[in-house]
């Protein structure tokens, strides 16, 4: 069964495919958000569709209803979109890819997608992911990155390599470039870091790093303006939401003396597993400390 659904075929010349995944490693969105935003400052087309059908539990994934700019009813499905960009700057085009994480038949998935990045012959494939980490929402979103062969590396261009020592569940981001290692593209992977203590979505921060980074790396000239204003927005309103807090407010200074201290001296942040009983601890901590100030 062909999962494609083609709207347009162009011609493209040797495409990088950049993409995203949404679900599991898009915390506050700053992945699957950065690449609507290339797709709108470029006016990039969408060529392709995956059918959901196939590869959803939509009793876990479900569709949502909404109201149309003409008032109609309409059901919108999860979708799996490419989008095509004709760079006039180079000889090289672009794919942006912007998916759900699928609930059922991965491998039939994978290979769907992979069947158009054989038809149009991409070589370098770029995904992005956001992560919650110890990090603190008053400084820039720290990007760190990864490359599945040694000698596309400085290609990241000095950003904190993320370590391959992990084992347990992965995404399908994860299945992904697997399937794109084996068949010898040039992989790289960027991470947006998200502060963990933060429920508001989205996280323009990471949006706005992440789009930065792209920028340099790729050759774009994507502009920045927008995704500034509201990664300011951002930042203003969170720590307007904290600040009724005393504990919160401390464990963010707390955290930006680690965050200074780690990017000074070229150290290692706080372990991402850590990061929640760091804060309760604290916390309890702080807590103590104000009982006792009372009793006394």
């Amino acid at each position: 069964m062909d999962h494609l659904k083609y709207l347009e075929e162009p011609e493209l010349r040797k495409p990088t495919w950049v993409g995203a995944f949404i679900g599991w490693l898009d915390a506050q969105e700053g992945a699957s958000r950065s690449i609507r935003y290339l797709v709108k400052q470029l006016q990039a087309k969408r060529f392709v569709e995956i059918d959901p059908e196939e590869f959803y539990d939509f009793t876990a994934v479900r569709p949502n209803a909404y109201n149309d700019d003409h008032g109609q009813r309409v059901i919108r499905w999860p979708t799996n979109e490419l989008f095509y960009w004709f760079n006039p700057e180079t000889e090289t085009d672009f794919i942006f890819f912007l998916g759900t994480e699928p609930s059922l038949k991965w491998r039939t998935y994978i290979e769907t997608m992979m069947s158009v990045i054989d038809r149009y012959g991409v070589e370098t494939v770029v995904t992005l992911g956001s992560l919650a980490d110890a990090v603190p929402h008053t400084r820039d979103s720290l990007i760190s990155g990864n490359a599945n062969k040694d000698e596309i590396k400085d290609r990241l261009g000095g950003l904190r390599l993320m370590g391959s020592g992990y084992q347990g569940p992965v995404g399908i981001t994860s299945v992904f470039a697997d399937a794109c290692t084996k068949r010898g593209l040039d992989c790289l992977s960027l991470w947006g870091h998200a502060p963990h203590y933060v429920q508001r979505r989205p996280n323009d921060k990471v949006v706005k790093a992440l789009v930065s980074r792209l920028n340099q790396m790729l050759g774009l000239t994507v502009p920045l303006e927008e995704v500034e204003e509201r990664a300011r927005t951002f930042e203003t309103e969170v720590t307007k939401a904290i600040s009724s807090s005393v504990e919160v407010s401390a464990y963010v200074k707390r955290l930006e003396r680690q965050f200074d201290n780690a990017i000074e001296q070229g150290g290692e942040l706080p372990n991402p597993e850590a990061v929640v009983d760091d804060l309760e601890a604290f916390l309890r901590q702080e807590r103590s400390e104000g009982d006792q100030f009372s009793a006394n």
